[in-house]
């Protein structure tokens, strides 16, 4: 027993040093190349606590949710219970995401603007715009699609002109923002991207307006341009030329000029010099080859009935990804394969066409797959995105700013005090009722719980918000419980007659369930606030959670090595 007691000494006292040099040496600082919060040695650890929303501010995004998709396929009344879904799946997709990285105090719910609804987030502890837009993730979005076997009429066309001057309004809203408004969007065949060249060397429509491209002023925005973006051709079986035309909308700014020498650029000694243009471009095609797949219902089957994604080897050895489906979506991919076999299908992951194959017969296991193109590690890094990052619609981040502290360091202030006030109430009241070795142990006792709980806090990078510090305050008393309890059991143990050695032993293992049936309910009570409340109940829950753990698994032993040094000269 006592070499047992000596290593739970030992234990106990490294953990105590460790926890130390964890708080007052080491801190956190932000990566801008990893995104990441690295670990750094410094003589100020005790300021690299990071604070929550309502004490240090945080960052604030603003997103807009793309429903066209939706509109096209419902109507009104069954599109506005659609939008709750998709809204509610969003905000849920959101929360899980960012309480799975360990950030407590954030707010997250949508808003409506005029037509426009939006998603708005508020994270707490975090100051780098481009950290908090990392940890919201990427909207990666997966849709299946069919072959769009419908005709080219002249009200398709004239639907995919207004989603062009659509697109050429928001654009003029956000210029800035031009590509990565619309980058990844090639399941409905919008192409946004950058493109340099010559006149000759740029595609068709730039050449049927060159006047356009020659007049317009640096950085403004076109007005929507109409005709064939590119002309090519190919050879069928006969060998014949069959003309390929790929008509649309453009909507472009030029971002710079520059004359540069026509032997320089085409390597021939013709004389003069030429344009090099560079253009931000988005370029929406007259027609949608790919159409989203439906159910018999006309309800679309896409990533709103993902439940997770593997990374898998298929049959024939190749690296690929399998999606699972809720009974719903099995349902709806069951009968899009029945209705569609011998046809080809697509599975677009985050607007980029990651598989296509031909149906060869009907699927209602309640999974699809992704293969072909890409090696194990694509495999499991496009599992990764989907289960982190899957969307019903796609989220266009619209504004980003830093938000101001509602209560700020005042109120932080005052909390800290209050915890020193508390925790000062309890070893006077200690001294009074149980003497002042109990009041030393419960004092030390105190220390080392709070000293591993911050200990704690920065390892898991908690962000401190009022809510937490108040679960820390009613910890701190609720771990005193546990002095009260073995006290009390000690004082019965000596009064009939034991030495204080073997009233010690006695009354840690006699009150050892109490304690634990305390704890433990504390414990139930905190993971009922994590699991159902809203951020502000999560915050408190979970650092609710903490402190339980923490209880039962130091403070108990720490007690009874407390006791036990503390009384070990004292006479029987």
């Amino acid at each position: 027993m006592k070499g047992f007691l000596t290593t739970k000494r030992l234990t106990l006292a490294v953990l105590f040093v460790i926890s130390l040099f964890f708080v007052f040496f080491v801190g956190r600082t932000f990566n801008s190349e990893t995104f990441k919060r690295d670990w750094i040695l410094t003589t100020k650890g005790i300021t690299h606590f990071r604070k929550g929303l309502d004490i240090s501010g945080g960052t604030k995004l603003t997103y807009k949710i793309d429903y066209s998709k939706y509109e096209k396929l419902y109507t009104s009344n069954e599109f506005l219970q659609v939008k709750k879904d998709i809204e509610q799946i969003i905000l849920k997709n959101i929360d899980s995401r960012i309480s799975g990285l360990g950030v407590s105090d954030y707010v997250a719910k949508t808003q409506t603007i005029g037509d426009e609804t939006q998603v708005v987030v508020e994270i707490g502890g975090v100051a780098d715009l481009d950290q908090a837009k990392e940890i919201i993730g990427k909207t990666v979005e997966l849709e299946f699609r069919l072959q769009n076997e419908d005709a080219v009429t002249e009200e398709t066309i004239a639907q995919r002109k207004a989603l062009a001057e659509k697109i050429r309004t928001e654009v003029l809203a956000n210029p800035t923002k031009m590509i990565e408004l619309y980058a990844n969007q090639g399941a409905e065949n919008i192409a946004a991207r950058t493109i340099t060249g010559t006149l000759e060397q740029l595609p068709e429509i730039y050449k049927d307006n060159s006047e356009l491209l020659n007049t317009i002023p640096l950085n403004q925005i076109s007005n929507v341009v109409e005709g064939a973006y590119l002309r090519e051709s190919y050879q069928n079986g006969s060998g014949e030329e069959v003309p390929i035309e790929i008509d649309g909308f453009l909507v472009f700014r030029v971002t710079a000029k520059n004359e540069i020498s026509a032997i320089a650029n085409t390597g021939n000694n013709s004389s003069g010099n030429q344009t090099l243009y560079t253009i931000d471009e988005i370029f929406i095609q007259d027609r949608l080859s790919r159409k989203i797949a439906q159910g018999n219902d006309g309800t679309p089957l896409n990533g709103a009935y993902f439940t997770i994604a593997r990374p898998e080897t298929t049959q024939f050895g190749q690296a690929g990804v399998s999606i699972g489906f809720n009974t719903k979506g099995g349902e709806l991919f069951c009968q899009v394969t029945q209705n569609n076999v011998g046809k080809s299908m697509a599975i677009f992951v985050g607007g980029a066409l990651a598989t296509q194959a031909n149906i060869r017969e009907k699927i209602c296991d309640g999974k699809a797959q992704i293969s072909g193109g890409f090696g194990k590690d694509e495999a499991i890094a496009m599992a990764k995105e989907l289960n982190a990052g899957n969307m019903p619609a796609p989220l266009i981040l619209l504004q980003e700013e830093k938000v101001s502290p509602s209560l700020g360091d005042s109120a932080f202030q005052g909390a800290l005090i209050a915890t020193g006030v508390g925790t000062l109430a309890i070893i006077i009241y200690m001294f009074f009722i149980y003497g002042r070795r109990k009041a030393a142990v419960t004092t030390a006792t105190m220390f080392f719980f709070f000293i591993v709980l911050l200990a704690t806090l920065k390892l898991i990078d908690y962000a401190l918000s009022l809510s937490g510090i108040a679960a820390i305050i009613l910890s701190i008393g609720m771990a005193v419980d546990a002095n009260i309890l073995i006290f009390e059991r000690m004082n019965e143990e000596v009064k009939s007659g034991k030495s204080y050695s073997a009233a010690i032993e006695t009354a840690q293992k006699r009150s050892r369930s109490a304690i634990r049936d305390g704890q433990v309910s504390t414990l139930l009570i905190g993971v009922l606030l994590f699991a159902y409340g809203i951020s502000i109940f999560k915050g408190f829950g979970s650092m609710i959670i903490l402190t339980a753990i923490l209880t039962l698994v130091l403070n108990v032993p720490f007690i009874e090595e407390a006791l036990r040094t503390i009384y070990k000269n004292k006479k029987d």
